[in-house]
């Protein structure tokens, strides 16, 4: 290399009279035409025999350790089998998240239409109802569109045959369905099966609830009776989509007879499905966004009923993950607890790598014999570097076999906790290679400090086999690994805090009526129009108290008109306003406030009069609005009452605009019963009032406030998740700390044992190895504190109503980290400082 850089020198010195600039150029162009294998040194990492004996060598001494310390490996596998174990849970709900819709082969090119109500206060709603108008509009006019396909929203309905119902949850679809998506069909023709009136299709599961294990051969062309209503054919048998798709049905049915039997869905000012389309060139995507915004506009311009509403799109395979609109534009959605699982599984796993870290450290100086004893007979740092990689890799693929099999253990727990069905497919080529890269991962990480630290001992101190005195750089930085670890586990105690403070929040928030012990049970069959009857025979019951009929739950309620019109409207302005079909009981049912007027009255002849709540109050600019006319769907009353606000959403939207009315009875889909304390016997002695009144069909129940509860199970799951990582990464955290204060301890057993000699109790001696880490555990809070606000002020801003953060919160979180550390660092003080003074004296 010498001759080569002095000839380069000679020829740049010659270069350098026809100028400097040209003479380095040609420099470095020279150097460029030394890259060649006939002058590059040959790169050997593996020298034969010797190097082969020497990693044996090296297994054999990692294995001795191990053994001999048999405490000390059993820790340090132990935090590395945690954290793994715990982030590769958390990665495969992650991986399950992420899939969600997923499988279908025209995914990134299949687009849903939204649309955008705007509201009285500013506020847009955006809904999945879209006129149908438009999708035969896009199909005859937009040629970047390739498909156009319809769907209705799930409905439960009953499927008989030969006498025997069993209801199910499926849609109404168009055959574009079955070509656009990729749902597997098991039996029939995806081109065809939808294009009869009269078709059905079945999931398998439905097919053996009939046929049996024989279905293949008996399903197809059987005939099923829907809703004891009208006759279908099976013209196919299609794969269940499962937890992995967000189109979730168990029949489909084809929508042009739902269409042919429901007119209003072709009116513009009607939302109708759900529409899909095909967008195959994805550069024209923009293109069809812009020519669809303004459509339902164009429309229904000069119509004094129409809303403010306009249109978008969004990629279907991102309704999953970013399901969540502000103002008319996506915000996000479950897409922010994968990347808070995420980072949670990464921090995990760091603080395992640190804990791994801090422990190995923490033994150090009793392997400086070791190490001294190699530096001496000519082991040059790299080679030590190697050897302690070597057992950090050893040690990790060790901990990633536990980790696996435990995962493969907690897996049915877990899917239990999260209602998945996660499975770690060890058949699965990306499994292996996951699990080489955590090896791999893990063993850099949590080796490198080790390895770049121990080689650089004093020989003379190795061998004299004491206390090896370390850099100060290495000594702040292993307490700043502590630091980041306890700011970690503060950090998720005061997320874990915050989410569960504002779940139950949410849970026990005063809704604006009263959701315990009310009943919502459906009227199936014929019911419906025998209401007053069933009503009556309700009420004869001494666990009821209060019943009434209702178009919807009033808690979970979207059903909304733009037509409403009241004195002084703007005509030029679209409102979208909520509408609630009820009876006169059904204020007193679900326990609402009447904050002005009064509430509907038998005997007052109200069909025609509406209760408003006080956000259409304010919407309608009236101070005092009782007995101010009010007209929609072309039935004109006046306004009777006025109830205080309540929630027909959850919490993360704004409060609507509503109109109750018991125009039409009939309308009623559900019954509201209000019981008594004793819901069991009340459930019962309801449940056969409903079934003698309606024999042969399903008792369909549900009670508001476990269905209010449900329809926040993500966020719960989410509240149960962050509890357990949270008491994971404290756990782990206090291993490292552990580690830390027996390294400690080791270096300062002298100057225990020469206090003790002079007069030191265990107690001061105990005070003076605790205070520093007190210090480390302080310094971690207040780390952890900003960030804490920070990332949770995000997290409750997804809500429209919630709880401020309270400083309570942080005090917690600080209190159980000290507590924790303070309580590890004190039991090994403790142990250090009861050691007799003669013993750790002597030790030279």
């Amino acid at each position: 290399m010498e001759d080569v850089e002095g000839d380069l020198e000679e020829l740049f010195s010659n270069r350098l009279k026809n100028g400097r600039r040209r003479a380095k150029w040609l420099f470095y162009w020279d150097v460029l035409l030394l890259f060649r294998p006939g002058i590059i040194r040959e790169i050997r990492i593996f020298k034969g025999q010797t190097n082969h004996i020497m990693f044996k060598n090296y297994i054999k001494i990692a294995w001795r350790n191990a053994m001999r310390y048999k405490g000390y490996t059993a820790l340090n596998l132990l935090g590395l089998i945690v954290g793994m174990a715990s982030s590769i849970l958390i990665l495969l709900w992650v991986q399950d998240e992420r899939n969600v819709n997923a499988f279908h082969t025209n995914g990134d090119q299949i687009y849903q239409v939204f649309r955008n109500m705007r509201q009285s206060n500013g506020q847009v709603n955006t809904g999945t109802s879209i006129p149908k108008p438009l999708g035969d509009l896009v199909k005859s006019e937009y040629t970047e569109v390739a498909e156009v396909a319809w769907l209705s929203w799930s409905l439960p309905m009953d499927i008989a045959r030969d006498n025997q119902a069993i209801e199910e949850s499926g849609r109404f679809a168009s055959p574009e369905v079955l070509t656009m998506f990729s749902f597997e069909l098991l039996l029939g023709d995806s081109q065809t099966a939808l294009n009869s009136p009269s078709g059905l299709l079945i999931s398998e599961r439905v097919a053996e609830k009939h046929f049996g294990p024989n279905w293949r051969n008996e399903a197809m062309g059987q005939v099923f009776k829907v809703e004891e209503q009208f006759d279908v054919q099976v013209t196919g048998v299609f794969r269940s989509p499962g937890t992995e798709s967000t189109l979730d049905f168990e029949w489909l049915l084809p929508a042009q007879a739902y269409f042919a039997a429901n007119p209003w869905v072709e009116d513009w000012g009607n939302g109708a499905f759900e529409t899909y389309l095909l967008i195959p060139d994805t550069d024209k995507v923009q293109a069809v966004a812009d020519k669809i915004r303004m459509e339902i506009k164009k429309h229904t311009q000069g119509n004094p009923n129409a809303g403010d509403e306009e249109l978008i799109i969004h990629r279907f395979s991102d309704t999953y993950l970013y399901s969540a609109f502000d103002n008319g534009v996506v915000s996000g959605g479950r897409i922010e607890y994968v990347r808070i699982m995420t980072i949670v599984a990464i921090f995990i796993l760091l603080v395992a790598c640190i804990n791994f870290m801090n422990l190995t450290t923490a033994r150090s100086s009793r392997r400086s014999k070791e190490i001294g004893l190699r530096k001496v007979m000519g082991a040059a740092r790299k080679s030590i570097r190697t050897q302690f990689y070597l057992e950090a890799f050893l040690l990790a693929g060790c901990a990633v076999a536990v980790s696996a099999v435990v995962v493969a253990f907690l897996l049915p727990l877990f899917n239990e906790l999260v209602g998945k069905s996660l499975v770690l497919n060890f058949e699965a080529p990306e499994t292996w290679f996951f699990l080489m890269g955590l090896i791999f991962g893990v063993g850099l990480l949590s080796g490198t400090y080790p390895a770049l630290l121990l080689p650089t001992f004093n020989v003379i101190q190795s061998m004299k086999g004491g206390v090896v005195k370390q850099s100060g750089f290495a000594s702040y930085f292993r307490k700043g690994l502590v630091v980041f670890q306890f700011a970690i586990s503060t950090l998720l105690i005061i997320g874990t805090t915050v989410i569960y403070r504002q779940i139950d929040f949410v849970l026990n928030k005063d809704l604006g009526l009263n959701k315990d012990n009310l009943l919502a049970v459906s009227l199936e069959g014929d019911l419906a129009s025998r209401l007053e009857t069933y009503k009556n025979e309700l009420l004869r019951l001494p666990q009821v108290t209060h019943v009434s009929g209702a178009s919807g739950n009033p808690l979970n309620y979207g059903r909304s008109t733009s037509s409403a019109n009241w004195e002084g409207k703007n005509p030029n302005e679209g409102y979208e306003v909520n509408v609630m079909l009820t009876d006169e009981h059904f204020i007193e049912t679900t326990g609402m406030e009447i904050l002005a007027g009064r509430s509907f009255s038998s005997q007052l002849q109200d069909s025609t009069n509406f209760i408003i709540n006080e956000v259409a109050a304010e919407l309608m600019g009236f101070e005092d609005p009782i007995g101010k006319k009010l007209s929609f769907w072309g039935i004109d009353g006046k306004i009777v009452g006025v109830v205080k606000n309540f929630h027909m959403r959850d919490l993360y939207e704004p409060i609507a605009p509503l109109i109750i009315t018991c125009i039409s009875p009939s309308n009623s889909s559900i019954v509201l019963i209000r019981t008594n304390e004793n819901t069991s016997d009340a459930l019962a002695a309801i449940e056969q009032v409903t079934q003698s009144l309606n024999p042969g069909e399903d008792f369909r129940y549900q009670f508001i406030d476990q269905a209010y509860a449900e329809s926040y199970e993500a966020e719960q799951t989410m509240r149960t998740l962050a509890n357990l990582f949270a008491l994971v990464s404290i756990v782990i955290s206090t291993l490292g700390l552990l580690g830390l204060a027996s390294y400690s301890a080791e270096q300062r057993s002298k100057e225990i044992g020469v206090r003790k000699v002079h007069g030191a109790s265990v107690i001061q001696v105990l005070l003076l190895l605790s205070k520093d880490y007190g210090k480390l555990i302080l310094m971690a809070f207040v780390l952890a504190v900003p960030f804490g606000y920070y990332f949770m002020q995000n997290w409750l801003n997804q809500f429209e109503f919630r709880e401020a953060l309270n400083p309570v919160v942080f005090l917690f979180a600080g209190v159980i980290v000290m507590s924790i550390g303070v309580l590890t660092v004190a039991a090994k003080s403790y142990q250090a400082a009861s050691v007799n003074p003669v013993k750790s004296l002597k030790e030279e």
